[in-house]
């Protein structure tokens, strides 16, 4: 048997989750912009350092604008000149272009939910919850 003639074999993958993770990161997915925002804040402190996550955080995420709470003025003027880095470094880690615009706020309240709404609906559509028929 000639070792040329064989088909290099195709990566198998070894549990469950890596077969979502995969789905979910390859950016086609309706759902891959929902879990890259959650391994964004799952990694925040990894991404901006501890010092700036005790003193912001990521509270919101809506078509490319990242927003973030930050914990007083004086914070609010540091985070705007570290904005450019802050976002080269998330585009970087996760996702070319994941990160547009980040915006920061002192009112958590100022944050969009429709994100959160929209994850919600397409949850609701691929695993609608089955209803009781008592």
């Amino acid at each position: 048997m000639d070792f040329n003639d064989q088909k290099p074999k195709k990566k198998k993958f070894a549990v469950g989750s890596e077969v979502l993770q995969s789905l979910f990161e390859n950016g086609k997915s309706p759902l891959s912009e929902q879990f890259m925002r959650w391994k964004l804040w799952a990694r925040w402190e990894e991404v901006v350092g501890p010092t700036i996550a005790q003193n912001a955080e990521p509270v919101g995420f809506q078509r490319g604008t990242l927003f973030v709470w930050v914990r007083s003025s004086a914070w609010m003027q540091q985070m705007v000149f570290m904005r450019e880095h802050i976002k080269n470094t998330i585009n970087q880690k996760f996702e070319n272009n994941f990160v547009k615009y980040i915006k920061f706020t002192l009112d958590r309240r100022e944050v969009p939910n429709q994100d959160q709404n929209e994850f919600k609906e397409m949850i609701q559509k691929i695993a609608p919850e089955e209803q009781d028929n008592d």
